[in-house]
Formats: C-alpha cells, sequence, structure tokens
C-alpha cells in the first residue's frame, strides 16, 4: 500500500513530517493552506506562492519538505476569486495569502517567498506591506512583462484556444533547460501535463500584463533574487532588472531553466534555506556565489 493509499482529499502526502491541512475562506472562496515544520520557531515562518497552473504539491513538492526541516513553513493553493467573464488582478492574489499569514502567523513578520507568477505577487505585496514581511525571495519573477514574453504568452493562448495538445509540448520546452531535457526522454517528460481549467487561463492572462514597477522600489525588505542561466520564459534580464531596483537585494544563479523548483530544487532550498537562517550573510549589491557541498 502506497502513503497516498491513506491521503485524505486536500492533504499534502506523508513526505512532510507533521503536515497540516487547513481551509479558511477567503471573500467567499475557500482557500487550502499547508504547513509543517510547526516546531522551528528560530527564524521567522517562510511563506510560499506557487506559479500558475501551479499548488503546494504540484510546484513546492520539493522545496516544502526540505525547507520544513529547519523552518516552520506554510504553502498555500490559490483558489480562483473570479467570475467567468472577470479578471484576475494581483490583489484578487494578494488577499488570499493576506489571509493565510492572518491565520497561521498573526502579528508575526514572514520570510515570504514566490516563484513565477508568485513572485510577481511576493514582490507586489513587499511594496505595500512592508511592516508583515521579514525577508523576501523571489524565484524566476519579473517587473513589468516584455515583448519576448508576450509571444510566449500569445502562442500559449493560440494553443489553448485551439484546443491542440501540443500546449504541452509547448510548456515544457519553455519551461525547462536544454541541458535538462537533455537527459530526459519525450515519454518521461509527457507525464503529468499541465492542469487546464479556467483559473489557469485567468493567471495566464494576468501573466500577459503584469507591471508592478511601482512596487518594487519601495521594498525594503532584506530580498534574495534568483534566477537560472536557461531560463526562457522569464529571461535571465527580468532578475537583473528586480536585482536593480531592490537596494537590499542579493542575486543568485543557477544553472537552471525557468523550473528551477524541478530541476534543482536541492540548491534552491540549500539558498533560502540560509538566507532565510541568515539573511545578512551576504551584503546588498552582491552576488551570492554558487554553493558548494
Amino acid at each position: 500500500m502506497k502513503d497516498s493509499d491513506n491521503q485524505k482529499p486536500g492533504q499534502m502526502p506523508a513526505l512532510a513530517a507533521g503536515v497540516e491541512t487547513r481551509q479558511i475562506e477567503v471573500n467567499g472562496i475557500s482557500v487550502t493552506y499547508h504547513e509543517a515544520g510547526q516546531g522551528n520557531t528560530a527564524h521567522p515562518p517562510v511563506v510560499l506562492i506557487h506559479g500558475s497552473s501551479g499548488s503546494t504539491m504540484g510546484h513546492f513538492g520539493f522545496l516544502f519538505p526540505m525547507l520544513a526541516t529547519h523552518h516552520r513553513v506554510i504553502s498555500l493553493d490559490l483558489a480562483n476569486p473570479v467570475k467567468a467573464g472577470e479578471k484576475l488582478e494581483l490583489e484578487h492574489i494578494e488577499a488570499q495569502v493576506l489571509a493565510v499569514m492572518e491565520a497561521a502567523c498573526p502579528r508575526q513578520k514572514v520570510t515570504l517567498l514566490g516563484f513565477s507568477l508568485g513572485a510577481v505577487v511576493a514582490g507586489f505585496m513587499a511594496g505595500r506591506h512592508q511592516d508583515k514581511i521579514e525577508n523576501l525571495v523571489l524565484l524566476a519573477g519579473w517587473i513589468k512583462t516584455d515583448t519576448m514574453m508576450t509571444f510566449f504568452n500569445r502562442t500559449w493562448f493560440a494553443l489553448r484556444n485551439a484546443g491542440l495538445s501540443e500546449l504541452n509540448d509547448y510548456t515544457i520546452y519553455a519551461a525547462f533547460s536544454a541541458p535538462f531535457l537533455a537527459s530526459k526522454t519525450v515519454e518521461e517528460m509527457a507525464v503529468g501535463a499541465m492542469p487546464l481549467d479556467a483559473f489557469v487561463d485567468a493567471q495566464m492572462e494576468l501573466n500577459a500584463r503584469v507591471d508592478i514597477t511601482e512596487e518594487v522600489p519601495r521594498i525594503t525588505a532584506p530580498t534574495l533574487i534568483i534566477s537560472g542561466t536557461y531560463d526562457t520564459m522569464v529571461p535571465l534580464h527580468h532578475a537583473h532588472a528586480l536585482f536593480g531596483a531592490i537596494e537590499n537585494a542579493r542575486f543568485a544563479e543557477i544553472g537552471s531553466g525557468h523550473a528551477a523548483v524541478f530541476e534543482r530544487p536541492a540548491e534552491v532550498t540549500r539558498l533560502v534555506d540560509r538566507f532565510a537562517a541568515n539573511p545578512e550573510e551576504y551584503p546588498a549589491g552582491s552576488t551570492v556565489p554558487a554553493l558548494k557541498p
């Protein structure tokens, strides 16, 4: 019998020891969040925000349990807050993250980590709620959608609207690095297709018009920016722009594509673990050297 056979709907698998799963209502919508590492109180809790089409298991299945060995970790599964015909806004996602923070760790500052669209949300929040964010980690994030990203998004929607199965191939091609894909077969990568529903469509539409230019310079929390050398979905120059716009920022580059949470989860975890425990280990404006075992 597998561990998942004993798993209740909505629960994290047993890979995260002591995980607790709860639901709260945010503006009439039920939002699920997961918590582990409850006994780790030496540092601020780490709150995780996943990216488009993701979830705690979908994007943080590796990071969540590894970070929970040293930190209290809280991760929410974003829920669709908009009705048909309405547009998703960053404020909608922000409301869910703030509600989970208030429910799980009221009156306590957190280390906020966002991946992809989650990094956009995290940067947006950190510029608006300096009193709630102790430290900030932006993984594969960006400030403003540019021409290259627009072409990706337009093609994604063209394939989506045409109902073509090649949409999954296109997403894999853009999300993963060439070195990573060279080590895999097409059959291996075709397993676990990107989930598609109205909420994913809304997130992809939001990706096409991201602009947090006003909020990013207001970020005061010590910040770690992580980007993949081979990221074609959100290319490296976006991380450089974040690094230049945030005064109290450090930069780390890893040999990954956009999907660093799958390609290099141990390296990402190590960077986040060290930063969350000691954000001033590297001074603002510095590049974190490649970590060695």
